[in-house]
């Protein structure tokens, strides 16, 4: 049996939420995010889909108001991968997008060979889009003889050739290390398109424009906070922030903590991968148990493994915002029906596109205080 042992330290700052501010963004992402925004897009710059995301990767043409680069990706019967460009691209600039998404494996040997082959035809930089980079996780040592997974991939990547690396919302930052001077890494924020959600389907909350953000465990809370220092710069509101630790002793069982208030609360698990749901169902039970009035959850990457779907469906969150870096299976979304809500990272990468093209900084997008 756990000892439950709640700690309460509040966090308390003042926020936006809820309301439009009249802080002006940058190129104005309403513009972006309603497709109001119109593209020019050079003719050296083509875009191409993998296997794992296609209809993420449609969307991304769709609002650049260009078509997909044509490419045969195939399977022989032994379950080999067989792909061949049909495009000219010589001195051409390539953009790829491939989630390394289950099955991750089958996902980056697709996309080594997608690379492999834009080298040999010519081609004259390549940028790869990983919405989510795969073995994310793996990024340190647990033991002296393990690998260190992230980085094992981040060498590959380079030694196939690419010139140019954009992911979102990485699980950790430091990733972005494991990749030398000479291919540079963005680490896009997904948070703008929570923003979109609230301002266009706003919450019913009592109190109304309280929220308390809450990181499931210690490695999140920069996470939350950056998510508080985002929100912050588009909604008006009251934000608080929480934290759930758990701390392992050598000899007794596993203490859980509760650090922030969250009596009579809404309250918003914030995390970047939702795998077997488990973690965010535990910590709804806690902030249930510890007098939160509503309780909901978003997750940048909706891996959903096993039955995901269902830990989350039986749990105590209401609501559930993920992002279309991974494509939810139907029947996943069945199971979760009104639940679930998939927000789409489709606008912000076609305007990552569009800035990297015309050699514009992709600074606006990367973080806090500059959506």
């Amino acid at each position: 049996m756990r000892n439950l042992k709640y700690l309460v330290v509040p966090f308390v700052c003042k926020s936006s939420l809820l309301q439009l501010s009249t802080y002006n963004r940058e190129e104005s992402y309403t513009k972006v995010y309603s497709n109001q925004k119109q593209y020019k897009i050079e003719p050296e710059t083509i875009v191409f889909s993998g296997n794992s995301n296609t209809k993420l990767a449609s969307e991304v043409a769709k609002c650049l108001g260009i078509s997909l680069g044509k490419v045969l990706l195939e399977r022989f019967a032994d379950g080999e991968c067989n792909i061949q460009v049909l495009e000219n691209v010589r001195g051409r600039n390539a953009f790829i997008i491939q989630s390394t998404c289950p099955p991750v494996n089958e996902n980056l040997v697709e996309l080594f060979l997608f690379i492999s082959a834009l080298r040999r035809a010519s081609v004259k930089t390549i940028t790869v889009i990983i919405p989510y980079y795969g073995y994310s996780r793996q990024d340190h040592k647990l033991a002296k003889t393990e690998s260190i997974a992230a980085a094992d991939i981040a060498k590959i990547l380079e030694q196939t050739g690419i010139d140019h690396l954009v992911s979102i919302d990485l699980h950790r930052g430091q990733l972005q290390g494991a990749f030398s001077t000479s291919v540079p890494v963005d680490n896009l924020s997904p948070y703008i398109t929570l923003i979109y959600e609230l301002n266009n389907h706003p919450l019913k909350l009592s109190p109304p424009n309280e929220l308390t953000l809450v990181s499931p465990d210690f490695n999140g809370v920069s996470r939350v906070k950056k998510v508080q220092d985002e929100l912050r710069q588009e909604l008006i509101g009251n934000i608080e922030l929480a934290m759930i630790y758990k701390s392992k002793h050598p000899v007794s069982e596993t203490e859980i903590s509760l650090v922030g208030d969250v009596n009579g609360k809404n309250c918003l698990i914030v995390d970047d991968i939702i795998d077997s749901g488990r973690t965010l169902k535990n910590a709804a039970d806690i902030l249930k148990r510890e007098g939160a009035k509503t309780v909901m959850a978003y997750g940048t990457h909706p891996v959903f493994s096993g039955k995901a779907a269902l830990n989350l469906g039986i749990s105590n969150l209401s609501k559930i915002y993920v992002t279309d870096t991974i494509q939810v299976k139907d029947l996943d979304k069945q199971i979760l029906h009104e639940k679930l809500s998939v927000l789409s990272v489709a606008p912000l990468l076609a305007e990552t596109i569009y800035r990297l093209q015309k050699r514009e900084s992709l600074h606006g997008l990367l973080g806090a205080h500059n959506l």
